[in-house]
C-alpha cells in the first residue's frame, strides 16, 4: 500500500508429505534458503522499490509451532542457505509447522527495539512449512516508515526538528509477529536536512506523532499530527509547508479529496480553496508532487463531473484549469461503471473554459466489461484545451464489447495540443475501436502531438490510430510510429475518415502501416505533407528538425494563441516533446 498525508502547521499558520507419523523422530530433511526482502511501497518518484537482499553473514532467530518446534534458534546466511546448530527434530511429520523468522535476531523478552532514539528496522518472515520440503523466506519490513519533506523555504530556517510518537514498542510476539504497543514517547531528535527529507521507523499502530521545529533565530514552533492509522511495511509521505505557501495536491490523500469537493460532496473539513487559487474568473488547482495509487485508493478517486449527452443526463463540465506541473498519476484504476450515454474518464467533460494541462497517467489501467461505450482515460468529452498531457504504459484489460475507446479523450470539440500516447496496450480483443487521442474530432484541433509503440492490434475493426472521424477539424504536425513487430492491418495511421472541411497537415508516420493514411474522405478534405518516414538515422534527425519548423513557422502564424512544446530526440524515440 502506498499513501501519503497532506499537513499543514497550524502554528505557522503553516507435495511431498507423510502419509503417516513415522516411529522415529527425523532431523530436518531440507534446508532453509531465501534473503529477498519486499521494500517498503513506494511514496514518491524519489524513492526506489528495487528488490533487495540480506547480505551474507547475516544472522536471524527461528521460532516454530506445531509438528515441529523451535525456539530462538539462530540461524546465519551463507549466501545461498541459513546454516546453523541446534535444529530441532519434527515431533510429528504428518503435521505442518508454522515458521517465523527474524532478522536481525529477535529473542523472547528482548526489551532493546531502539538504537540512538530511533526505531530499529527489524525484518520478518513467515511461512508454512510440511515435513520433507525445503523452505523459501521471503521478508518484509515489519514496521511503518515515515517520510516528511519540509518545503525549501521552511528547510532553511529550521536548524532542527524533534518527532515525539505518541507510542512506542514493548514487545513482539515471537510467533506471530504481532507488535505490542505502549503508551510512552520515544523522541526523534533530527539535525537540518539539505535534501529537506527526514525518515524514520514508527510502530505498526494508530498513533499521533507531535512535531517540534527548532529555527535558526531560535523560534520554536509546535503541532501534531493527529492520530493515523500506520501498517507494517508501508510508507507514508508527510509534506511540511507553511500554510498558504504552496496551495494545492501533494498527496494521494488530497486529490482523493479534491475529486469529491469539485463534484460537490463534502470530504470532511477539506476545502476545495486548499488546492488552488483564483485569478480574475480563473480558478487553478495544482499538482505538486507524483502520486502513486494503491487499488484501494484508485478505488476512493471519484470522476470528476459526469457529462452526459441525452436531452435527460447530467451536463457537469469541469470549468476550471487542473495544472499537473509536469507531475504525474501513476496506478489509478477505471473500474466504477457508467451508463450511456455518460462520458467516462477521469475528467468526464471539460466545458469550452476548461483546461487540463502538464498531467501525465501513467500505468493507469481500464477494466470495465460492462460500461458506457463513450470513454477514455484522461477527458471523456472536451471543448476545452488539453495541453501537454501524456498517457505512458497504459493498460486496457476489459472493456464493453461494442466500445469505442478514445485513450486520451473520446470526443473533441476543443484543442488536443502537444499531448503524447506512448506505449499503450490493449489486452482485450471485444472492442471494436480503440484510438490513441480521440474516437470523434468534431470541429476540433489535434496539434503537435504524438502517439508511440502502442499494442492496440486486438482491435475487431478498421479505425484511425490518432482519431477514428476528424469531421469539420484539424490535425497539423503530428507523427506516429508503430510498434516494431507488430501487425497494424487494421490500422490507418491518422484517421478512418473525414467529413465536412477538414484539414491534415504535415503529419508524419513510420513503417509498420498497411493502410494509407486516411481511409476514406468525404466531404471536402485539405491535405498536405502527409509523409512516411524511413527507420534511418537520417529520417528520424530529418522528421525532428521538420516538427520544430512547423511550429516556428505555422504554427505560430496560424495558432497565435498557443504555445507549442519543442521536440528531442528520445532514448527510444525519434521525437519527444520537452516544455516550451
Amino acid at each position: 500500500m502506498n499513501l501519503k498525508i497532506q499537513f499543514i502547521l497550524l502554528l505557522l499558520l503553516l507435495t511431498f508429505s507423510c502419509s503417516k507419523e513415522t516411529s522415529e523422530k527425523a532431523f530436518l530433511p531440507w534446508h532453509i534458503e531465501g534473503a529477498a526482502i519486499t521494500p517498503f511501497s513506494a511514496s514518491s518518484r524519489t524513492y526506489t522499490t528495487e528488490q533487495e537482499n540480506i547480505p551474507a553473514g547475516s544472522s536471524l532467530t527461528l521460532y516454530i509451532q506445531g509438528g515441529l518446534q523451535a525456539e530462538a534458534v539462530e540461524l546465519s546466511y551463507n549466501g545461498t542457505r541459513w546454516e546453523g546448530n541446534g535444529l530441532p527434530k519434527w515431533e510429528n511429520t504428518s503435521q505442518k509447522a508454522t515458521l517465523t523468522a527474524f532478522c536481525p535476531p529477535f529473542y523472547r523478552d528482548q526489551s532493546v527495539f531502539y538504537q540512538e532514539g530511533q526505531l530499529r528496522d527489524q525484518l520478518i518472515a513467515q511461512e508454512e512449512c510440511t515435513y520433507g520440503e525445503n523452505i523459501h523466506l521471503s521478508f518484509r519490513h515489519l514496521f511503518a516508515q515515515i517520510r516528511f519533506t519540509v518545503s525549501s523555504r521552511l528547510n532553511q530556517q529550521l536548524s532542527q526538528i524533534e518527532f515525539i510518537p505518541s507510542v512506542s514498542v514493548a514487545d513482539i510476539h515471537p510467533e506471530t509477529g504481532e507488535v505490542i504497543c505502549q503508551p510512552i514517547s520515544t523522541t526523534i531528535c533530527m539535525e537540518k536536512s539539505k535534501d529537506r527529507e527526514y525518515t524514520f521507523l514508527l510502530p505498526p499502530a494508530t498513533l499521533s506523532i507531535q512535531i517540534r521545529i527548532h529555527t535558526t533565530a531560535g523560534t520554536v514552533y509546535e503541532s501534531t499530527l493527529e492520530n493515523y492509522p500506520f501498517q507494517s511495511g508501508h510508507t507514508y509521505t508527510c509534506p511540511i509547508k507553511i500554510a498558504g505557501e504552496t496551495l494545492g495536491i501533494s498527496s494521494v490523500e488530497d486529490f482523493i479529496a479534491f475529486t469529491h469537493l469539485i463534484n460537490g460532496e463534502a470530504y470532511g473539513q477539506r476545502t476545495l480553496e486548499e488546492f488552488g487559487e483564483k485569478t480574475g474568473e480563473t480558478m487553478t488547482y495544482y499538482l505538486n508532487e507524483d502520486l502513486s495509487f494503491t487499488p484501494e485508493e484508485a478505488a476512493r478517486v471519484q470522476m470528476i463531473g459526469e457529462y452526459g449527452t441525452a436531452a435527460s443526463s447530467e451536463k457537469r463540465l469541469f470549468n476550471d484549469t487542473f495544472d499537473g506541473q509536469g507531475h504525474s498519476l501513476t496506478n489509478l484504476r477505471f473500474t466504477q461503471p457508467y451508463n450511456y450515454p455518460y462520458y467516462a474518464a477521469l475528467f468526464s467533460g471539460v466545458s469550452a473554459t476548461g483546461v487540463v494541462k502538464n498531467l501525465t497517467l501513467n500505468q493507469a489501467i481500464y477494466n470495465k466489461s460492462s460500461d458506457t461505450k463513450n470513454a477514455a482515460f484522461l477527458v471523456g468529452f472536451n471543448q476545452g484545451e488539453i495541453n501537454h498531457c501524456t498517457l505512458q504504459d497504459c493498460t486496457i484489460e476489459n472493456i464493453k464489447e461494442n466500445s469505442e475507446f478514445g485513450c486520451l479523450t473520446a470526443f473533441n470539440e476543443g484543442t488536443i495540443v502537444n499531448c503524447h500516447v506512448d506505449r499503450l496496450e490493449l489486452k482485450t480483443d471485444q472492442p471494436k475501436i480503440v484510438n490513441t487521442l480521440t474516437r470523434y474530432n468534431q470541429g476540433g484541433s489535434i496539434l503537435n502531438c504524438a502517439a508511440t509503440d502502442c499494442l492496440l492490434n486486438k482491435i475487431t475493426a478498421q479505425c484511425g490510430l490518432l482519431c477514428n472521424v476528424c469531421d469539420d477539424g484539424t490535425i497539423q504536425n503530428c507523427y506516429i510510429k508503430a510498434k516494431d513487430g507488430i501487425n497494424y492491418s487494421n490500422f490507418h495511421p491518422i484517421c478512418l475518415n473525414t467529413k465536412g472541411t477538414s484539414t491534415l497537415r504535415c503529419c508524419y508516420y513510420s513503417p509498420g502501416f498497411i493502410q494509407a493514411p486516411v481511409g476514406s474522405p468525404t466531404g471536402t478534405l485539405h491535405t498536405d505533407s502527409i509523409i512516411k518516414y524511413a527507420n534511418t538515422t537520417e529520417d528520424q534527425e530529418l522528421l525532428l528538425k521538420i516538427l520544430n519548423q512547423w511550429i516556428l513557422g505555422s504554427g505560430k502564424r496560424l495558432f497565435p494563441h498557443l504555445t507549442f512544446c519543442h521536440w528531442e530526440k528520445g532514448e527510444t524515440l525519434p521525437a519527444v516533446l520537452v516544455s516550451p
